[in-house]
């Protein structure tokens, strides 16, 4: 059996990695320990957590202090918790979990913060408002007009805001008589008009805090929003992370706090964390050391392994200095065969060796092809690895739209692909937010979807526990059980084979068969209010198009028609996608949905264009022999690219094959000298 034999000197040499991080941890000297993919990051950091409670338990419960474990997904956080076992020490969680619990009790100083941020969002708003040209034409006294009508007309412009500009001029000619050269373009008044309320909302807010109004008391966050409603004192995932920033920075009292009840905090995957996180943990450290505390900060991961643009990667040296490097070149997960590609990929001073004396006995092969190939090719390995349920082949695809097609859920990748959302430079924002595994990285729409249709999925299944129906597990603290079983009953009502049915069904069920204390449940679960069919369209109106003129409404209209036609079971094909719970034999990946994972069969389906760039992986081979050379610019596009191959061929335990479906211009030089030799597929 292939990667099952450890001498005990490589053992011991691994010891010897684990060792440096223990001495370290009992110096209180931070570190950033770096490990190639497969290296046994995760076991190094639950080591390395199990010393802590070994070494410093005692100390710890009696002062009441706990250790805290920053994960990059959920999934890693259950992975750690499982690993680790059971106990009340380590306080594991993602970092949106632990930026919240760590400030949420701090509610007077959370809203002078949100305040602050009112006020900043308001300046942003005036400043919109004072360089639209129609706006600013007006005089002071006119201004304040427009304003007063546009105020006290709200629910008519709302009434309004999805008819045609005709009729919409005709709704408003009355109202605006002095001002009807406003009205020669409704898209760009509607946009005025718009920005005056959103500047009513918050300045209405500001003031409600200010003279201390029931409900304006303390700032919510609540995991399944995406977005901020910040008039309504509630904020989402980003703003969470800014906000923890700045209250932690703003007051040392609260990093003392911090210092004081968590010694210990370890981080992982900080290749991918954000920035301003790495940047709130350089504070209490400094601070740490400036009062005289004790605090140890541990970085887990690998720059090489950095593929969303919001981590901070190589960077994390000059945003958070004085951290002691520990590298680890042992690799845990895959054969030799595959570590000899996955090292000339990555070329730096991490160069991995197997940990097993057994790691010969894999297969790598790169081949050259054409999209015409792409199935036989897949079939072929079906059959030669002996492919099923139980022994899955995973296929890493660089489109999103091969990922839809090969998976099964097309109309729905097509719909969203046409809305000006993701047109453009957004386009490449369909990776994270319609086909991310990790549900907190979903868009604001595809995350309400998968949370309608996380509901269709809890309700149809009879094994579904009831308090599962609901990802806000405490929001049923308050009912009887006989209630409960009530408001599950009137849900199970809820039917629909298409995307509109089902809306128009939980709609019928919503205001005719619902209880007002049932409906904020449901509020709750889907996240959002008061659901019908009209306003869940102008809603997906709203969020996913700019409308400049009737034409756009109405192909809007057509492409929100087409995403409610689509069926219930293609979304609930999409859904088990993104939980990553699919049956089928062959499993198909974009190549940044694999980050974390490994699999014994990869098949990597490897093309020149990504989004917009036409020049992708022949820009890489082509320049592999030299890099150097590059400006700047390049050499950054250069690493993204690099750290996006190595994380894909490194997902191989036994078996790799690469197909390159374009031409392969000036890039065989750098093929050969990684893969070695360029395979035709008539060779197979």
């Amino acid at each position: 059996m292939v990667l099952s034999k450890i001498s005990p000197i490589n053992r011991e040499k691994e010891q010897e990695s684990l060792n440096l991080i223990f001495n370290n941890i009992n110096r209180n000297e931070s570190i950033i320990f770096n490990s190639g993919a497969g290296a046994g990051k995760t076991y190094a950091l639950i080591e390395s957590l199990r010393y802590v409670i070994r070494n410093y338990g005692v100390h710890l419960k009696k002062h009441s202090q706990k250790i805290v474990c920053i994960t990059y997904t959920n999934v890693a956080t259950n992975e750690v918790k499982e690993r680790l076992g059971n106990t009340e020490l380590v306080l594991v969680s993602t970092i949106h979990e632990r930026i919240w619990e760590l400030i949420k009790d701090y509610k007077k100083e959370l809203v002078e913060i949100h305040k602050e941020k009112l006020l900043e969002e308001i300046s942003i708003l005036r400043k919109k408002l004072k360089t639209s040209i129609p706006f600013q034409e007006l005089d002071v006294e006119n201004k304040e007009n427009l304003k007063k009508i546009m105020i006290e007309n709200k629910e008519l412009f709302f009434e309004h805001y999805n008819t045609k500009a005709n009729d919409f001029r005709e709704a408003f000619k009355p109202l605006l008589y002095q001002f009807t050269n406003l009205l020669t373009n409704v898209s760009n008044f509607k946009k005025i008009a718009t920005t005056i309320y959103n500047i009513e909302k918050l300045s209405e807010c500001y003031e409600n805090i200010t003279s201390n109004k029931k409900g304006y008391k303390y700032v919510q966050y609540n995991s399944i929003y995406n977005i901020d409603q910040l008039h309504r004192m509630q904020i989402s995932h980003n703003t969470l992370i800014d906000y923890g920033l700045r209250i932690i920075g703003k007051f040392d009292i609260l990093k003392q706090i911090i210092i004081d009840k968590y010694p210990f905090i370890f981080i992982d995957e900080y290749q991918d964390t954000n920035e301003k996180i790495v940047i709130l943990m350089s504070h209490l450290e400094e601070y740490a050391k400036k009062i005289g505390h004790n605090i140890f900060i541990g970085y887990f991961g690998d720059t090489a392994q950095n593929i969303y643009e919001e981590g901070v990667g190589s960077k994390i040296s000059e945003v958070h200095k004085g951290l002691k490097p520990i590298i680890k070149t042992f690799n845990r997960r895959s054969t030799k065969e595959i570590l000899t590609v996955i090292n000339k990929i990555r070329n730096d001073e991490i160069k991995q060796v197997s940990i097993y004396d057994d790691c010969k006995g894999g297969s790598v092969k790169f081949y050259k092809g054409t999209p015409n190939d792409v199935q036989d090719f897949v079939n072929t390995y079906v059959q030669e690895w002996n492919v099923n349920e139980k022994n899955q082949l995973h296929c890493l695809v660089l489109t999103n739209k091969l990922v839809a097609e090969y998976s099964g859920f097309k109309n729905i990748y097509e719909v969203f692909r046409e809305t000006d959302k993701y047109k453009g430079i957004k386009y490449n924002q369909l990776n994270t937010e319609i086909l991310s595994n990790d549900f907190s990285k979903l868009g604001e729409i595809p995350k309400l979807i998968f949370n309608i249709v996380r509901l269709y999925n809890k309700l149809r299944n009879e094994m579904t526990p009831v308090i599962d129906i609901s990802p806000t597990v405490r929001i049923f603290d308050d009912m009887k059980l006989e209630n409960l079983r009530e408001m599950i009953k009137t849900l199970k009502q809820i039917r629909g084979n298409t995307f509109c049915d089902y809306i128009e069904s939980i709609s019928e069920v919503y205001t005719k068969k619902l209880e007002k204390k049932y409906k904020k449940i449901i509020d709750l679960t889907l996240g959002i209010e008061n659901i019908t069919r009209e306003a869940f369209k102008n809603h997906l109106l709203e969020r996913l198009f700019n409308i400049k003129s009737d034409d756009d409404i109405n192909r809007a209209n057509k492409i929100i028609n087409k995403l409610m036609g689509i069926s219930m079971e293609e979304y609930e094909i999409w859904y088990k996608f993104i939980l990553d719970t699919q049956e089928d034999k062959v499993i198909y990946h974009t190549f940044h949905g694999t980050k974390g994972r490994e699999f014994d069969n990869v098949i990597i389906i490897m093309e020149n264009a990504f989004g917009k760039d036409r020049e992708y992986f022949n820009f890489f081979f082509e320049n592999f022999i030299d890099p150097e050379k590059l400006e700047e610019k390049n050499k950054q596009k250069f690493e993204k690219i690099k750290n996006l191959l190595y994380v894909s061929c490194s997902r191989a335990i036994k078996n790799l094959r690469v197909l390159y479906i374009d031409e392969l211009g000036n890039s065989e030089s750098g093929i050969k000298e990684i893969f070695k030799d360029i395979n035709p597929i008539s060779s197979m």
